[in-house]
């Protein structure tokens, strides 16, 4: 079995997060049709952003009046499963891991293969039901899942610490807007292992998620993808951050507005050419979100996820320290006052950036990461130092670094055999990728 068309999937992610589903019975063919007449339209008159149209994903919920798992059933039923029937998509292995809003992630070997399922019980019995995607194309579907008594739920919904044994998870999932009609069947392999659970490594996405070229649903460094991007396996994020005209810090990847991230609007060029209203009110990323403040990024992260770590790369070619570090304080001050254990560091790319940190005051007692030599690291007792990837696993640098107590990230790290082997015989505290799925798939898997 082969898919062999592609697709976008549009706006189930926000679905499954506030817990609505889309049901086949509300896709009506006239408005697909003339939508798809409407996009084409508008997109052979553009002649720009290479997207393929989108297509609905058609959802069937198996039941409508289920109830969230406690946490001790979660933990149970998260592990590791081997894939009995839809491994031509799924692969041998699967991961299943909670996130938030009782949403059960699911991630597996296959192009970064990933499935976000809304997790509920009901009587005995426990369903899952949701979509999945590749995460390098944009093949798509449904998925349904369900543990009946006589294959395992009595195990998970008991409140007796018992050994889980003989679990056996059955469904279907659909290829692309087709209803979920094929068949899929996993049995539990065990849980995670030790060295996972008592890890602290960090899975940070690029851009609070993933490019949108991407092909994603979500917008690269929005509000909305912050809040969704725990579904994808990230328990920290990267975002850009740049001063507006009137020196409001926003985030925004590109030094200029343009189509490859956004809607076409009155606006072009350098974004520091526009106050905040003028952004606020003309411009709008390309799946219609607002670029945010980081105020209101921070302010997000700390109130609405579980996320540990945010990496705050300063963009501006201006001196934009004096209006972000206050705001990072501010920000762990109210994480501390919420009991939240988060570090915001303020990254340091470049040589300039760095200079420009060095001006502010009491500059060695601000939390900062450092992507420049280890003598750069030192001499602003930076809490991260993040070399690129490519420079390989510098395990004596790293382990000097340890006895400093600083963590190590390294970035941008997209190739799955590379994450590979970071993972199993590196010593980075963390890994910042555009794929957080690949990441979650091999850090979970450790044995």
């Amino acid at each position: 079995m082969k898919l062999n068309k592609k697709y976008k999937f549009k706006k189930v992610s926000e679905n499954i997060n506030a817990g609505n589903v889309l049901n086949a019975t509300c896709v009506k063919t006239y408005y697909i049709n003339y939508t798809l007449i409407f996009l084409l339209t508008l997109f052979l008159m553009s002649g720009c952003n290479d997207y393929d149209l989108p297509e609905t994903v058609i959802i069937n919920t198996p039941i409508t009046n289920g109830q969230s798992l406690n946490n001790a059933s979660k933990t149970k039923l998260a592990g590791i499963y081997k894939v009995v029937k839809g491994q031509e998509i799924f692969g041998d292995t699967l991961i299943l891991k909670w996130s938030k809003d009782n949403n059960l992630s699911i991630f597996g070997g296959i192009n970064g293969l990933y499935a976000v399922t809304k997790g509920i019980k009901k009587d005995s019995s426990i369903y899952g039901y949701g979509y999945w995607r590749y995460a390098l194309n944009s093949e798509t579907g449904g998925i349904n899942l369900q543990l009946n008594p006589s294959e395992g739920s009595y195990s998970i919904l008991s409140e007796i610490d018992s050994k889980i044994s003989n679990l056996r998870i059955k469904g279907t999932f659909g290829l692309g807007n087709n209803p979920t009609s094929e068949p899929l069947e996993l049995v539990y392999v065990r849980p995670f292992s030790k060295k996972v659970l008592q890890d602290d490594f960090r899975i940070l996405a690029h851009r609070s998620g993933g490019r949108t070229s991407d092909l994603l649903s979500i917008s690269e460094n929005s509000l909305e993808m912050i809040g969704f991007t725990e579904n994808l396996g990230s328990t920290g994020i990267e975002i850009d951050v740049r001063l507006t005209k009137d020196g409001v810090p926003v985030l925004y990847h590109d030094e200029d507005i343009n189509i490859r991230l956004t809607k076409k609007s009155p606006l072009n060029g350098p974004l520091i050419n526009y106050s905040y209203d003028e952004l606020s009110k003309f411009i709008r990323l390309v799946n219609g979100e607002k670029i945010p403040k980081l105020e209101d990024a921070l302010l997000k992260v700390i109130d609405s996820t579980n996320l540990k770590v945010v990496w705050l790369d300063m963009k501006s070619i201006n001196n934009s320290m004096a209006k972000v570090i206050p705001i990072q304080q501010k920000m762990l001050e109210r994480a501390k006052q919420k009991g939240r254990n988060l570090a915001i560091y303020i990254g340091l790319p470049e040589p300039e950036v760095l200079d420009f940190f060095k001006t502010y005051s009491n500059y060695q007692n601000i939390q900062s990461l450092c992507e420049l030599s280890v003598e750069d690291v030192n001499n602003i007792n930076a809490k991260v130092w993040a070399p690129r990837w490519t420079l390989g696993l510098l395990t004596p640098e790293v382990n000097a670094m340890h006895t400093q107590n600083r963590k190590v990230f390294c970035w941008t790290l997209d190739n799955e055999s590379f994450i590979k082997k970071y993972i199993n015989e590196g010593d980075f505290d963390g890994i910042l990728t555009n794929y957080p799925t690949i990441v979650s798939y091999h850090h979970y898997l450790r044995k």
